[in-house]
């Protein structure tokens, strides 16, 4: 089982009025997610629950089993469930096809659209191929946050 690190202040807020709507990191930390607020995440995003066959909450981290057909699948999975406010870390053992690379991810610090983010990274990504990477997670190329953590384009 693989160990993701996440900002526990930063993220969607996973329950009450607030809900949905993203935890500023000068916030006090926010109260650990429950189940059912992860279950939401998913649900959110469009991300199929059926591929999980393990989800459990230990304090501030999330375990993760199931399969996936894809890098990017399997990514946004770790993501979703990663990027809600008051998860620390995602351990997740998701089965992917033989080859599939593993993971690549970035935690965003003071940039506002992901061109900003491609500018900075030493690979030659645009700001359009990492929203294609990144969405439904990220539905337009400033729809990130400080603290929250996205992918990075991988061949499959």
């Amino acid at each position: 089982m693989k160990t993701y690190r996440f900002n526990p202040k930063a993220g969607r807020i996973g329950e009450g009025s607030l809900e949905g709507l993203v935890q500023s990191l000068d916030a006090p930390l926010p109260p650990k997610p429950g189940e059912s607020v992860i279950k939401r995440a998913f649900k959110r995003f469009g991300l199929a629950q059926m591929h999980m066959s393990h989800l459990v909450i230990d304090d501030r981290t999330i375990y993760l089993r199931g399969k996936a057909d894809n890098a990017k699948d399997r990514d946004q999975m770790i993501l979703a469930a990663g990027n809600v406010a008051g998860v620390s870390a995602v351990k997740a053992e998701i089965a992917v096809p033989a080859g599939t690379p593993e993971p690549e991810f970035l935690e965003i610090k003071t940039s506002k659209t992901l061109d900003e983010v491609a500018d900075k990274l030493p690979q030659d990504i645009t700001g359009d191929e990492l929203l294609d990477a990144n969405q439904p997670l990220v539905t337009a190329k400033d729809d990130i946050y400080p603290g929250q953590t996205i992918r990075l384009p991988t061949e499959n």
